[in-house]
């Protein structure tokens, strides 16, 4: 049995959260491949050292704030010559304030406050989503082309995978280059299909998924201690103020829509592990790269794994088989294929940024390998986010492309790790190897907090 440690220091914490803050960093163009090797270098290296005992809220909330007022800070920078940047900033730097001071100072033990901060950040997010899909032109970009044209073939009674054409705007591409079929997985078509269905226009899949997602950090309907309720709202409050965020909505990137299933994985890994592996399942069905994650599964080393696997991996299967059983050759052709002959991309925020070809089997064994070593003792549910965050990345780093999305992703799924920990939602922090431990003197409840 591993022995347990209690955070006697900056803690888990903070390394996540300063990993947090590099990937936000890659939205400066100078610095951009620097700062994406130093957060997966900084995530995979949170594996050696690390206590990962009950941690402080109090520490927790600190630290977030930092994050957020940094990243506030330098989105306004970011976007200061760019149009409408004075109506965002009259609106949001008032309204995060106010849930800075919420989370800072306010009587968050009661329902009252807490819904008033988790109103606040939806209100953000509302804003700008809002803002940059109504106030912005449409970029010129084949991703949000293939989610209209997606849509137009769904209400034409066509199988988006075969028929759909969609030109590549890519700068690789050359002057007659389509993307044929629809390049992402079911889950994510119906998503953003929908959205344009709906509301006309697909990139609103991505503001509902962001809502989803700081509602379910904040998670305002339990009860909790001042501490815990202040610690994640500041948790989504850094998340919310990620200076990439609206220019993720915009460009109609899809790796949102993952982030609500993930935060219910932290959620409920100890509760109800069964769940959880479900909605880990339905996250990994939403885009390719998931699939280098089925190793960190295979070695997580707890009591559940093997179910946690099965579980995860068979929902992400049944989810895409739809389109297979459809049309087989189309799906994969577009699904795998179109996405394996990725040529390499010279503006990737990545080794291929530089000009480094890395070999698609040195991608694999890396990733694998740090899969491994991240995996391998198993752990608390903060623990599986960072081991996720740090396989992808090293992914990212040395595969064909990785752009502003990945790395948005990376760090919001370091924040899901933070709002995952035991000590902040009320749950007794169990033994590193197992999934439920009984609670003695030692591990009193509610992470030995007072209630």
């Amino acid at each position: 049995m591993i022995p347990r440690h209690r955070d006697t220091g900056f803690g888990y914490q903070g390394i996540a959260l300063a990993a947090y803050v590099l990937t936000a960093l890659t939205v400066i163009k100078p610095i951009e491949i620097g700062v994406a090797v130093a957060a997966t270098g900084l995530l995979i290296a949170s594996r050696a050292g690390v206590a990962w005992g009950s941690n402080t809220p109090e520490r927790t909330r600190a630290t977030a704030l930092v994050a957020a007022a940094f990243l506030l800070a330098l989105g306004l920078a970011v976007w200061l010559l760019g149009p409408f940047v004075a109506a965002i900033a009259a609106i949001l730097t008032p309204v995060a304030l106010m849930t800075a001071y919420l989370a800072l100072r306010g009587k968050l033990e009661k329902a009252g406050p807490r819904m008033l901060a988790t109103a606040l950040l939806v209100v953000m997010v509302l804003t700008i989503g809002a803002v940059r899909i109504i106030a912005f032109d449409p970029p010129v970009i084949d991703v949000l082309d293939l989610h209209i044209a997606a849509a137009d073939a769904l209400l034409e009674g066509q199988n988006p995978y075969t028929e759909l054409a969609v030109v590549d705007t890519s700068p690789t591409a050359e002057e007659g280059d389509f993307w044929v079929g629809y390049p992402y997985p079911p889950l994510t078509l119906i998503a953003y299909s929908g959205s344009e269905i709906l509301f006309g226009d697909p990139r609103w899949a991505s503001v509902i998924a962001l809502v989803f997602a700081v509602i379910l950090i904040a998670h305002p309907w339990r009860a909790m201690t001042r501490a815990q309720a202040g610690a994640l709202v500041a948790l989504a409050l850094a998340l919310v103020t990620q200076p990439v965020l609206g220019h993720v909505v915009r460009s109609a990137w899809t790796d949102p829509i993952a982030l609500p299933f993930l935060v219910g994985v932290g959620l409920l890994w100890r509760r109800n592990p069964a769940l959880s592996a479900v909605l880990l399942g339905l996250a990994f069905g939403t885009k390719q790269y998931f699939i280098l994650a089925l190793p960190l599964l295979l070695v997580w080393g707890d009591d559940y794994r093997w179910k946690r696997t099965a579980i995860a991996a068979g929902v992400a299967a049944l989810s895409v088989l739809p389109a297979f059983v459809a049309h087989p050759q189309g799906a994969w052709d577009a699904l795998v294929a179109a996405h394996l002959e990725t040529p390499l991309r010279l503006d990737s925020i990545g080794l291929a940024g530089i000009g480094f070809a890395a070999p698609f089997w040195l991608m694999l064994v890396a990733s694998v390998g740090v899969a491994i070593w991240m995996g391998w003792r198993g752990g608390p549910p903060p623990r599986f986010m960072l081991g996720l965050s740090a396989t992808l990345a090293t992914a990212f780093l040395l595969g064909s492309q990785s752009f502003l999305n990945y790395w948005f992703f990376i760090g919001a799924v370091v924040i899901v790790a933070v709002a995952s920990d035991d000590a902040l939602n009320g749950e007794d922090p169990a033994d590193e190897g197992s999934i439920a431990q009984p609670l003695t003197a030692d591990h009193p409840p509610n992470g030995g907090l007072p209630v």
